[in-house]
């Protein structure tokens, strides 16, 4: 009795000390761009943004056993998204996210298919091809992208009511995205979809005997880790 009492005491403390961390992580995080100077801020920025990417890289390559050298175009063409809807849309900065998610996650989709029979070196050299022949096509869609000048938008606004700086809203902006995508694949990983990345990962053919669908989890964790890359490249415009 005394050692399931024990057990509790402990499991209450590990709560209450994980619990205490994170509200000490929020509190530096929230409180980070009304301490350094602007320049830091827009780093602080940037390190969220490519932890976004990341995240979906991470996907794809550490819990789907997968290669891929050219999730730099993924980026891209999120960003391109926003910066097209931004210039002839006149759409707000914000509006452009689930847009940019959803368009790439169907690019990942259509990207994954092809690569499904293609495993280590070879994906890899397909994925980089991927990424090399994109920036040319950008700039032949003048009409579209800008071509080699590009596209130029404005930046995030903070709400009046606010009083914060450009940068310091754009912080606290990129910092609610970064969350949220790091729950969203974190949630990912604990459901049925991730179990069978690590499944695929660890041993295919073991992983197909269990009635795990190859083909569709590939392709999903394609699509996933391209969503998460379109993300990043979509708060990259802002």
């Amino acid at each position: 009795m005394s050692t399931i009492v024990a057990n509790l005491g402990t499991d209450r403390a590990r709560r209450l000390r994980a619990a205490l961390t994170a509200l000490l992580a929020v509190a530096v995080a929230v409180g980070a761009p009304f301490y350094f100077a602007p320049f830091q801020v827009f780093q602080l920025t940037m390190v969220l943004l490519y932890a976004v990417a990341l995240a979906g890289l991470n996907l794809l390559v550490g819990f789907g056993g997968q290669i891929s050298l050219g999730h730099g175009a993924f980026f891209a063409a999120g960003a391109y998204t926003a910066a097209v809807m931004l210039d002839r849309y006149d759409t707000g900065h914000l509006a452009t996210l689930p847009v940019a998610a959803v368009g790439c996650f169907l690019l990942g989709l259509g990207f994954g298919v092809p690569a499904l029979r293609l495993r280590g070196l070879y994906l890899a050299l397909v994925t980089l091809s991927f990424a090399v022949f994109l920036p040319p096509l950008l700039k032949r869609l003048e009409p579209v992208t800008g071509g080699s000048m590009g596209l130029t938008v404005d930046k995030l606004q903070p709400p009046a009511w606010s009083g914060l700086a450009e940068d310091q809203w754009m912080y606290l902006v990129v910092l609610a995205v970064t969350v949220v995508a790091l729950l969203l694949a974190r949630n990912l990983l604990r459901s049925r979809v991730g179990r069978a990345l690590l499944a695929l990962r660890d041993n295919e053919s073991a992983a197909e005997v269990m009635g795990v669908r190859l083909s569709l989890h590939k392709t999903l964790a394609f699509a996933w880790s391209a969503s998460f890359a379109g993300v990043a490249g979509c708060l990259y415009t802002g």
